[in-house]
């Protein structure tokens, strides 16, 4: 009875531990927010990284992991990694453009875009487009691939050695997040770039129909 006494209060206190860093962390939030946007500059600044919504960018963080979870299994369970990857590298080489490819890329850049038309925020932005290729990077794991490696007697006769690994649990989360940032960042800049420039002219035009003059 006396493990399981402490693993319950382990547990019990690794909640208490968890809400409290969660009470600091919003303390601490709320306290920058109202210190940045005092100010019309860094008010903006904020806006643009964070977001105008709280609740909406933390909405957007959250689903990442979430979106990475659902595509993973999805993927690894349907075409699997290696034709996945197939495609998107035939796709941005133009040799091989797929159709399933383009309307991945086209509908992450598109959530991106209206995400950041209605809430701004970059940092959220990103994370919408990181979450599902994160995903797709986990549907690696357990696969069997090639691996490299010249011993000192395949070395001095020019030959090489090959032979086939299981891809592992730290492979695969180096491999996820790699994709992750080199996929993610890219589309969803776009998005947010696409996504802020229609809320201008969205604004613009706005202004407009209320007979208010637009902003220099």
């Amino acid at each position: 009875m006396a493990p399981k006494r402490d693993g319950l209060s382990v547990l019990s206190g690794g909640r208490v531990a968890l809400g409290k860093l969660v009470a600091a962390t919003s303390v601490l939030y709320t306290w920058l927010r109202g210190t940045v946007t005092s100010r019309p500059l860094l008010k903006r600044i904020w806006h643009g990284v964070v977001g105008r919504r709280r609740r909406t960018s933390v909405a957007a963080v959250l689903s990442a992991p979430i979106a990475a979870i659902v595509t993973g299994p999805l993927v690894a369970a349907t075409y699997g990694y290696s034709r996945v990857e197939q495609w998107v590298l035939g796709t941005l080489n133009a040799t091989d453009p797929n159709a399933i490819a383009v309307i991945g890329i086209v509908v992450l850049v598109a959530v991106a875009a209206a995400f950041a038309a209605r809430n701004s925020g970059l940092v959220p932005t990103i994370g919408l487009t990181m979450g599902p290729i994160f995903g797709i990077g986990l549907a690696r794991y357990g696969m069997m691939v090639e691996h490299f490696s010249p011993s000192k007697l395949h070395r001095l006769f020019g030959a090489t050695g090959m032979h086939f690994e299981t891809v592992g649990p730290l492979e695969t989360l180096g491999t996820a997040v790699f994709l992750a940032c080199l996929f993610g960042i890219p589309l969803g800049t776009v998005g947010f770039t696409l996504g802020t420039i229609s809320r201008k002219i969205s604004g613009l035009f706005g202004r407009r129909r209320n007979g208010t003059p637009s902003k220099a």
